[in-house]
């Protein structure tokens, strides 16, 4: 009876005792390692890229008398056109799920186009002209939403070009001007971010260029004519985001 009651005891001790270090292993043991979540995507920061369109517009022509600014009844409307392609560089910053930025590019292409001019008794044998737009930029203001991946925005701002006009008389005689124009352009697109880094872009723009106007000296003499350049472009791009 003696020896039961002391085994009874041992076994209770050793119990407790595995017990116990049963205890410190589990409240020593590691859990698994916590899984590491990927950063939220985010518009915020700079970034760079290319982009290629197509530009088709109307561009408005009158003619004067250079000293009186007569108008003497000549008026042309063609329609230029022609591809484009450049490089652009922005900022944007995020806030919610709205983004605002500012962004500038640079084109050069050919967008071209001409017109006849019929005779006008006795001053202009009549001729033909053509004006081309070799290079253009923007600098503009961004506002988008950001829906997961995607940007839906509206975009606007200055425009500039480099204009170049040609005219020829019938006789064989021609001239040129080349002169820098301003102008506004608005528009809107989607923007895809594939990754954190790397995005593609279509986008449509409206652009209306002032006024110009070219006093001819050689084809036209004593005559001057105006013009009004404005374009409807379709843009495809890539931006790589730092």
């Amino acid at each position: 009876m003696r020896g039961l009651r002391h085994f009874l005891l041992a076994a209770t001790l050793l119990s407790a005792s595995s017990g116990a270090m049963a205890a410190d292993l589990l409240s020593t043991r590691k859990g698994p390692p916590a899984m590491m979540m990927p950063p939220a995507m985010t518009w915020t920061g700079f970034y760079v890229g290319g982009q290629v369109g197509y530009s088709s517009g109307v561009d408005t022509t009158k003619e004067f008398l250079t000293a009186t600014m007569g108008y003497v009844g000549l008026k042309n409307r063609f329609d230029p056109d022609g591809f484009v392609g450049g490089a652009h560089v922005g900022a944007n910053y995020q806030f919610g799920a709205f983004v605002a930025g500012i962004e500038g590019d640079i084109e050069f292409g050919k967008i071209k186009g001409g017109f006849t001019d019929p005779p006008v008794a006795p001053f202009n044998p009549g001729g033909r002209g053509q004006t081309e737009i070799d290079t253009q930029g923007s600098l503009r203001l961004r506002l988008g939403y950001a829906i997961g991946p995607a940007l839906l925005y509206a975009t606007g701002g200055l425009a500039v070009a480099d204009i170049k006009s040609t005219y020829w008389n019938w006789p064989g005689t021609s001239e040129s001007f080349s002169k820098s124009a301003t102008g506004y352009t608005v528009g809107g697109g989607i923007e895809y971010a594939f990754t954190q880094s790397l995005s593609a872009r279509v986008e449509y723009r409206f652009t209306q260029f002032e006024r110009i106007q070219n006093d001819s000296q050689l084809a036209f003499p004593g005559f001057s004519g105006t013009q009004e350049p404005r374009y409807h472009t379709g843009r495809a791009g890539v931006s790589y985001r730092f």
